[in-house]
């Protein structure tokens, strides 16, 4: 994991509400805290004044106690938490290392995209691009599968807005690309101008028409059904690439 929070062009002083939560929790709940980790936009670096603070509390118990203390930490910093959210999730150290969490500890993908705020690591990660390599093709088909079904149904260029794309093809698309990234270059791109420079081939443009609704759109306008089959090739290539 990362041990600085990158930049955000943001409204908030959120490494300082970061710094809050976090001392509210050793304070209050001691040792049987054991690792803090922000994720998301954040730990990305390119946050919005939407967008929340994503963090993972791992503890060695998980009681009624510890979840009740992480709301009031949560919900008691300088800046209001209607304002800045701090989304959390806990889990036990014995479930952060078991496979039933798989999904949701994520510990090669954690590795790569997480800031460590308080603790260390517990999970040695030896094989980290294969096991990003499974991940990401896992996150790519789910994405060709949204394709598909789109071609499949019909839908008319009036209903393929930039927004609805967006949302449900280009964005998780996004997340895969940057591990895509990390294992064919070694690099993680952080931001999603770094990830475009990355690419010197046709799979610039999945990054384009996330960046460029004017792009997008106007391409759907002129032809939708050739968007679409372009977006399934690309991210076809990207799965059956060894």
């Amino acid at each position: 994991m990362r041990k600085n929070i990158p930049h955000n062009n943001v409204k908030h002083d959120y490494e300082r509400v970061l710094r809050e939560f976090v001392t509210q929790l050793k304070n209050k709940l001691g040792d049987c805290l054991v690792l803090v980790y922000l994720t998301g936009s954040y730990a990305r670096g390119d946050a919005t004044d939407r967008s929340d603070l994503d963090v993972f509390c791992i503890f060695n118990t998980i009681d009624q106690k510890v979840l009740e203390t992480v709301g009031f930490c949560a919900r008691n910093t300088s800046v209001p938490f209607e304002e800045l959210e701090i989304n959390t999730q806990t889990m036990s150290v014995q479930e952060y290392l078991s496979n039933t969490f798989d999904n949701w500890s994520e510990h090669a993908l954690t590795e790569l995209t997480g800031v460590l705020l308080y603790g260390k690591e517990l999970v040695p990660i030896d094989d980290i691009k294969d096991k990003i390599s499974d991940v990401y093709k896992k996150e790519l088909v789910e994405v060709l599968m949204s394709i598909r079904h789109y071609i499949c149904v019909d839908k008319p260029k009036e209903a393929l807005t930039h927004e609805r794309i967006k949302t449900y093809v280009l964005k998780p698309l996004m997340f895969a690309l940057r591990q895509e990234r990390f294992c064919k270059t070694g690099v993680y791109p952080l931001s999603i101008h770094d990830l475009r420079d990355s690419y010197d081939d046709e799979n610039v443009t999945l990054v384009d028409y996330f960046l460029d609704k004017e792009k997008f759109e106007a391409d759907i306008e002129l032809n939708h059904k050739s968007v679409l089959m372009e977006l399934h090739q690309l991210v076809q290539q990207l799965i059956e690439e060894r």
